[in-house]
């Protein structure tokens, strides 16, 4: 090996190793920023949800309407605009509203809970989606349905990793199934069967997702 080789292959070392080091460094200063950020969610919104989990985050809500009622698990992410709404009387024990481990949710979240509304572990969903067990009531002859406090409600269930596109809409009673997929700007009346997708106004299946097992 000539005396040039030599000193180009010391260089490459050299080079490598400072790349190496910036990495570890970069991936040092992540991890830091990513405690912080912990941190700062766990001080800002623990103490006004039933539970709010390590290493959740909550961007900028519109509303949060009794929080207390409300419980968030592990590593969620929430972005901004969401609307958190528990409506009618809570016998301060159960959550109204429980989202899982996991779950990532997008911008302008709209969740109504009159009932119960559970969201599994690990589900996806997209901007501008809103789930409601409830509806007002439009039947009656002299009252107005908003100027009556009479709701119609059911409970509503998200299995675990389920994923609901944009714009969708997840009305009462309906069980939306494990690993379910229901489609952009969708409107769900009816329960999703598990490894299903689903799309249309109203909702209906499209096709089973095959699995490796």
């Amino acid at each position: 090996m000539s005396e040039t080789e030599s000193i180009d292959k010391h260089k490459d070392i050299k080079v490598k190793t400072y790349s190496n080091k910036r990495k570890g460094f970069s991936r040092l200063l992540q991890r830091a920023w990513n405690l912080v950020v912990a941190l700062m969610n766990q001080l800002r919104w623990r103490w006004r949800f039933r539970r709010f989990e390590w290493r959740s985050r909550l961007g900028r809500p519109d509303t949060l309407a009794c929080a207390k009622a409300i419980s968030i698990g592990r590593k969620v992410n929430i972005r901004k605009g969401a609307r958190l709404e528990v409506v009618g009387s809570w016998d301060g024990r159960h959550p109204k509203i429980t989202i899982g481990d996991g779950c990532g949710i997008q911008f302008y979240f709209h969740c109504g809970a009159a009932l119960s509304v559970t969201i599994g572990k690990n589900v996806g969903i997209g901007a501008r989606v809103l789930i409601t067990d409830h509806d007002h009531v439009f039947d009656e002859h002299e009252t107005s349905c908003i100027r009556t406090s009479k709701l119609l409600a059911d409970p509503v269930v998200i299995e675990d990793g389920a994923v609901l596109h944009e714009g969708c809409v997840i009305l009462k009673g309906v069980t939306v199934g494990q690993r379910a997929v229901v489609g952009a700007n969708a409107v769900v009346t009816k329960d999703v069967p598990p490894f299903t997708i689903v799309g249309g106004v109203p909702a209906r299946i499209i096709r089973k997702i095959k699995t490796a097992n």
